[in-house]
């Protein structure tokens, strides 16, 4: 993406970069709360597209002869008034040769990072997924809990780093320190980040002072883009970036056009319980709740978690058993943790089949049709959890709950692609691994 951009932006680079030695100018706080993500939040994306080439830099000159508005983005190097400083800040970008790259995160604040990040303190699971596929794990110093767990799943170079926490309250900030991070990657990367994340935020930035803290959703599928972007120009990994966006969005077009228009009636009446909570379920607005739409399934914690409800978006909701009863799913999932069950680490099943007998076991819900026509599933989170996963889970759901419309879908294929492209670990998902259960030979 910079490469086609280098020549043409060098031409008057030099002219630019003399003004910018010339002047220092102030930065400003904050950017507002309720910014409107778009394609790419980094400022220099003058035009708002879903790159920055020179375009932008025609753009910013167009703002300061008062040709066009000024948008949110225009101010390239974020010192609160667009300028020829700013055409310059916007060619260095395109060269990969800025010193500081701002951006708008998770919570609609500006954050600058100073570049190029060397050193990066990982603290979120999904972030940590995206750092590897853009082909950056060899820049990260420490992971917020040890990866024994999960030996096949991560290269050495990551599963032997030290382990740190994930909270700013109970984090090792120490050793954090002592590794002198250019930035810090945190696990405030959901939705749920926006009820209570920001003071978390401000936690990270007390307890460490001058480290530039990095938040961006990694998790949610209808964001995941354009944040796996911003990513990308942060890290300097734009190209590969893109090439992870091209083949998400490849699989999630493809399902959101065979299932969008699909009436609710034309859909399964579907409930999706936690592993360690009976009847604590999948809430709308959530990426679960995204991929189990997207499949084609009806999620009957819709009729009592719309938008306007304040758990909107939240993970899990707890229901009353009466309701399900009364609700009548058609099919049950069990979300199978993967810290805790199945995954890359296993070939024995036995503890989904634990999992789905406990659903039988329940008398209360001995008359479910889901039940009684023994359509209880368990699906593992490796397969939703973020990082563009969720389209491997929508591939198991969708055969599922619309055969029809997914004749032409190998879930199991996906998986390997994501595996092979983007994980670059040696790994045959047909032959091992736990992720859904019973298994697709047997429905």
């Amino acid at each position: 993406m910079k490469t086609k951009n280098k020549i043409l932006a060098t031409v008057e680079i030099a002219i630019v970069l003399c003004s910018v030695f010339l002047l220092a100018l102030p930065a400003i706080a904050a950017a507002s709360e309720i910014y409107e993500h778009g394609p790419l939040d980094v400022f220099g994306n003058a035009n708002e597209d879903d790159t920055i080439d020179m375009r932008d830099t025609t753009y910013i000159k167009l703002v300061i002869f008062g040709k066009k508005p000024k948008t949110d983005l225009s101010d390239a190097n974020y010192d609160g008034k667009v300028s020829m400083l700013d055409v310059g800040q916007t060619k260095l970008i395109i060269l990969g040769k800025e010193k500081k790259l701002t951006y708008i995160d998770i919570f609609g604040e500006a954050e600058t990072v100073n570049k190029p990040i060397e050193r990066l303190a990982q603290l979120g699971l999904s972030s940590m997924q995206v750092t590897r596929m853009l082909g950056a794990w060899d820049i990260i110093v420490c992971v917020a809990s040890p990866k024994g767990s999960f030996p096949l799943m991560y290269p050495d170079e990551i599963s032997k780093l030290p382990a740190v926490g994930n909270k700013p309250d109970i984090c090792d900030h120490e050793m954090i320190l002592s590794l002198m991070p250019n930035a810090v990657m945190t696990n405030l990367e959901a939705k749920w980040a926006l009820i209570g994340g920001l003071e978390q935020k401000r936690m990270f930035e007390e307890k460490l002072p001058g480290i530039p803290i990095i938040s961006l959703n990694m998790r949610e599928m209808d964001t995941l883009s354009e944040n796996v972007r911003t990513y990308g120009y942060i890290l300097d990994r734009e190209d590969e970036a893109e090439e992870f966006i091209d083949w998400y969005e490849g699989y999630y077009n493809v399902f959101k056009s065979r299932t969008e228009e699909l009436s609710e009636d034309e859909k399964p009446r579907v409930i999706y319980e936690n592993d360690n909570k009976p009847y604590q379920c999948i809430a709308t607005g959530s990426r679960f709740g995204q991929a189990l739409f997207l499949a084609g399934g009806y999620n009957i914690v819709d009729e009592i978690v719309g938008p306007d409800h304040p758990q909107y978006g939240t993970i899990t909701v707890d229901v009353d058993p009466e309701w399900v009863i009364e609700q009548n799913p058609e099919i049950i999932f069990i979300r199978g943790l993967a810290s805790r069950y199945g995954g890359y680490g296993t070939d024995d099943p036995s503890e989904f089949v634990a999992l789905r007998q406990k659903i039988f076991d329940r008398p209360e819900l001995a008359n479910v049709d889901a039940v009684k026509n023994k359509c209880v599933y368990v699906l593992g989170s490796q397969l939703l959890e973020g990082a563009g996963c969720g389209v491997i889970g929508i591939a198991y759901m969708g055969k599922l709950f619309q055969s029809d419309r997914f004749t032409d879908i190998d879930p199991q294929a996906v998986h390997q692609e994501y595996v092979d492209k983007f994980c670059h670990i040696d790994f045959d998902v047909r032959k091992h691994g736990v992720f859904f259960y019973p298994p697709i030979e047997e429905w």
